[in-house]
């Protein structure tokens, strides 16, 4: 995105993570701070509480989270910690030392019951596994800062798909990260706050994926589902209309 200007000092959490190390290669890094986790534990107050003494930041982009919904469903106490304590801790920082930063939080499409599609941001809220309700109980945490921006989203990277199948049954919005980025870019620069849905057209997994993927075999959320001890989203796709807006005006 040529021409969007970024001034402020921004920290990004989750720097090793998938949207985390994408942005840290990206032209907005420049503008950012990526501590690891030496510099910056959002389970460790002191350390984020130091943090913020010897870093003037006029925003965060929370991206640090445990996102494998596998990884949660057998360890959900860390998390929890991760996913909402992580994220509680940064806010009551935040209002301590800049009560007026602007507050990024991605968060998912898996906060949405998942099973009849187009969602909106006023749907409610029913997380069809772990990973969600921790998703859910972390965006109750971002909304008690004044200047928030949450974004609901699906995304992938084309270049690390590895299914050798996918679900002609199991849809969403998903979007690739370049796209999210692009978009997460316009957000800030329009100094946009509140919850919004981003998102491409419902799509099923088969469909978004073999375009990326030679020799993809079509299967079912049913087969997939049998070897999974969590649940698996039927129809996740969002109504982004709302963001639309933002994004053509």
């Amino acid at each position: 995105m040529s021409g969007v200007n970024f001034k402020k000092k921004i920290l990004v959490t989750g720097s090793t993570g998938s949207l985390g190390s994408f942005i840290k290669k990206s032209s907005l890094s420049k503008k950012c701070f990526f501590p690891d986790k030496k510099k910056l534990n959002i389970l460790n107050k002191n350390k984020i509480d130091s943090f913020f003494k010897k870093n003037k930041l006029d925003m965060i982009i929370h991206c640090a989270a445990l996102a494998r919904m596998k990884d949660c469903e057998l360890n959900k106490k860390k998390a929890y910690q991760i996913n909402v304590k992580g994220t509680e801790n940064l806010i009551k920082i935040c209002k301590k030392y800049n009560p007026n930063i602007k507050f990024v939080y991605i968060s998912s499409d898996a906060v949405y019951p998942s099973i009849s599609g187009n969602y909106n941001e006023n749907s409610k809220l029913s997380a069809y596994n772990h990973y969600g309700k921790t998703k859910i109980m972390a965006e109750k945490k971002v909304k008690k800062i004044k200047n928030y921006l949450i974004i609901r989203t699906r995304f992938f990277n084309k270049q690390k798909i590895k299914y050798k199948d996918a679900a002609v049954d199991s849809f969403s919005s998903s979007i690739e990260i370049n796209l999210l980025l692009k978009y997460l870019r316009v957000l800030i620069n329009k100094k946009i706050s509140g919850i919004f849905n981003v998102g491409g057209k419902k799509i099923s997994d088969f469909d978004l994926y073999k375009k990326y993927k030679k020799n993809l075999k079509k299967t079912s959320i049913l087969k997939i589902q049998l070897n999974k001890k969590y649940s698996l989203s039927i129809d996740a796709s969002m109504n982004c209309k709302k963001f639309q807006k933002i994004l053509n005006a």
